[in-house]
């Protein structure tokens, strides 16, 4: 007979919910909370004069002494949802680092859907997004919700591993796109994307991800002097963005094998800038 699941706790709902939000505004919102429910706890309770009044006693007495109990309560729950969403961004910066260090898609393909979603939202992180997961099924297919300055874009994961990406795919994306009014979406996956996926992405702010890709860019590092490569050739900033560019081979298409430098923001910023051949 299988085990009856335990429900969770409503302080517990409450915990899951606020510790996908980041961890620092978790820890801003403590001080905030306690000022907040102690000038609550304060408040004076009026006597009552006549028999109308005693509503009003009532209800001071009422947020009197939720505030007495809350102003300890909440800054608590907000500490405890602010260290399970340290650890949790903790726990995916390790899969970053780990899926990193294994070749080709056959490690992509061995982790659960669960993880696969979490590998893609820390190689966002790294890139410098804020990025809110959603509700599993409950936003169109939007796995997760990315910010940055002030922008909004949306993600969906697909770790197929029979068939190529369809346009199906991108359409639904675009069709919540545009009903949330976000500028931007990202597909991202384990395999290939048809020709029609790539066809409708194009001119509609879509990239197609493969998240190989994904593992393979090294996020940006702050440098005070011009980078250099391996061959001692300055690296050009991304005349586009101003961002450091990283060189790169070409893998697939006419240009294989070929090297270039390509805009660390990548996919945000797609510029490339060709290297000279030796």
């Amino acid at each position: 007979m299988a085990r009856r699941r335990k429900r969770k706790s409503e302080l517990e709902d409450w915990i899951s919910v606020l510790a996908k939000l980041p961890w620092q505004f978790c820890v801003a919102l403590i001080p905030v909370a306690y000022i907040g429910f102690a000038a609550l706890a304060r408040i004076s309770v009026p006597k009552a004069d006549a028999l109308d009044g005693l509503g009003v006693v009532f209800a001071s007495q009422i947020a009197q002494t939720a505030g007495m109990f809350l102003q300890y309560l909440v800054p608590a729950v907000l500490a405890i949802a602010a260290l399970v969403s340290w650890l949790a961004k903790r726990r995916r910066r390790k899969l970053l680092s780990e899926a990193e260090s294994r070749a080709g898609a056959a490690g992509l393909l061995d982790i659960s859907w669960k993880e696969f979603e979490q590998l893609v939202r820390a190689g966002f992180e790294r890139d410098g997004y804020a990025v809110r997961p959603t509700a599993d099924g409950a936003d169109g297919g939007v796995d997760l919700v990315l910010s940055r300055n002030g922008e909004s874009f949306l993600v969906q994961c697909k770790q197929w591993r029979a068939s190529k990406i369809g346009v199906g795919v991108v359409r639904e994306l675009f069709g919540v796109m545009a009903a949330r009014g976000a500028v931007g979406g990202f597909v991202v996956g384990v395999g290939e994307f048809t020709r029609a996926a790539h066809e409708f992405a194009e001119g509609r702010n879509i990239t197609l991800l493969n998240a190989r890709d994904m593992l393979e860019r090294a996020p940006e590092q702050p440098r005070s002097e011009p980078a250099v490569s391996a061959e001692g050739r300055p690296q050009p900033d991304c005349p586009r963005c101003g961002a450091a560019m990283i060189l790169r081979t070409a893998k697939r298409g006419a240009n294989a094998g070929r090297t270039f430098y390509g805009c660390s923001k990548y996919p945000a910023c797609k510029q490339t800038v060709e290297a000279a051949q030796s």
